[in-house]
């Protein structure tokens, strides 16, 4: 569910939920608030939550302590980090032909929070920017298909750089 786009001084509330296809079933949920500028850009504001799979060594001194098997077993162990966030953005339309087909793009920041549990639990804070862009393509006056990528980078992450792609359609919620 995407706002309503294009217009000047237009304000809507978005949201957004996706999995990831290719391997870990890492989720990505947010909702926003964006507001239009003018008809071509536009800045959002809202709270995100991301899930990612990694990898951690187990504790070195530990696993000398445990018998051969358990230290395979335990020396890398996949772990899953929850981030809850806030971002903001600003987005531009960089190309378009003004009727079904925008080209988008965006760069903004967030900070928050990740959880990590491995084996206790663990929060830390997480800020960073934030790059990405979308493309729009109309194929009925309220129904669009959408393609996007953002990137996201945060020192302080257990991965640094996080990548979000996304594809799905766009449905208009107005009169």
């Amino acid at each position: 569910m995407n706002a309503q786009r294009h217009y000047k001084r237009i304000s809507a509330l978005e949201s957004t939920y996706g999995t990831n296809v290719f391997g870990d079933t890492d989720n990505f949920a947010n909702i926003l608030f964006s507001k239009y500028i003018d008809n071509k850009s536009y800045w959002k504001i809202g709270l995100n939550y991301f899930e990612k799979t990694f990898d951690y060594t187990g504790n070195p001194i530990k696993a000398q302590q445990l018998d051969i098997q358990e230290t395979l077993d335990r020396e890398f162990l996949e772990s899953l980090a929850r981030d809850w966030f806030v971002s903001g953005s600003y987005n531009r339309t960089i190309a378009s032909n003004l009727k079904s087909i925008y080209w988008n793009i965006g760069i903004g920041c967030y900070l928050g929070t990740e959880y990590t549990k491995h084996p206790e639990k663990e929060y830390q804070f997480i800020v960073g920017p934030e790059i990405g862009t979308e493309v729009e393509l109309f194929i009925l006056p309220k129904l669009a298909i959408i393609v996007g990528i953002k990137e996201m980078w945060s020192p302080l992450s257990v991965k640094e750089w996080n990548t979000v792609w996304n594809a799905g359609l766009k449905v208009l919620l107005y009169k």
